[in-house]
């Protein structure tokens, strides 16, 4: 398994709230955790870098090889929910940090599966010859409009609410974890992302850097592109892929 990861803070913000994880649990079976802080001076990245330690330590302790599908379901549930807990409660220690939340898409790939929960809008993708295709869907205000038929993907790119989101970690007491499995060819790939890149890149020109580069290159060259297009927010891309 072959994986990759890589943050930037981008062109307009002081701080990077982005923060993630990547590796090998086994030789064949990889991890990757990406999260996006909220809460700006209240802790945002405080908030991203508890959920994404927190979550990648439960998963790594938790997994074993021979887990069927529920078993990794219950397993990436809860350590979206410990993370929230641990969040949700370090908020109340410090008022300071009363609001911090954050996105996570937090997935473990086999070379036939990748399993994926994830609060928020940052998102997963599947890339392969034919399509690269988003799988998670957007807890964002945004996705309710197109849902309800009021706005198109085009014009949610430059909606003045893009950035809201109607889930997040560490916000509740408690948090609904949605939960994606998705088939593996060999030669597949599993993207990660923060929305620091898809605000920033159409799905066709994130397909466009996927085709034209190698996994070592992928991470760069999307960070990249999304500075290039103004960099409005951190970016933050994790890859993996059994070639």
């Amino acid at each position: 398994m072959v994986i990759h990861g890589k943050t930037d803070i981008g062109q307009k913000r002081n701080v990077n709230q982005d923060a993630f994880f990547v590796d090998n649990i086994t030789d064949d079976v990889g991890m990757l955790v990406v999260c996006d802080g909220m809460g700006g001076e209240n802790g945002g990245n405080i908030a991203s870098e508890m959920a994404c330690d927190t979550a990648s330590q439960k998963i790594r302790r938790g997994y074993r090889p021979q887990m069927d599908g529920n078993s990794i379901r219950n397993l990436l549930i809860t350590a979206v929910n410990t993370a929230n807990s641990a969040i949700y409660a370090k908020a109340k220690e410090q008022p300071e940090l009363t609001g911090m939340g954050t996105t996570i898409v937090a997935c473990i790939v086999t070379p036939s599966m990748a399993y994926i929960a994830h609060v928020g809008d940052s998102r997963a993708y599947i890339h392969n010859a034919e399509e690269t295709l988003q799988v998670t869907k957007d807890h964002s205000i945004v996705q309710v409009l197109i849902e309800q038929g009021k706005l198109s993907k085009l014009d949610a790119k430059r909606h003045p609410q893009k950035n809201l989101i109607t889930r997040a970690v560490g916000v509740d007491p408690s948090v609904s974890v949605d939960y994606i499995e998705a088939d593996l060819s060999p030669g597949d790939l599993v993207l990660l992302c923060t929305d620091g890149l898809t605000n920033m890149c159409s799905d066709e020109e994130i397909r466009s850097l996927l085709l034209a580069n190698s996994p070592g290159t992928i991470c760069g060259s999307l960070i990249e592109a999304a500075n290039r297009a103004g960099g409005s927010d951190n970016i933050t891309v994790a890859i993996a892929t059994n070639l």
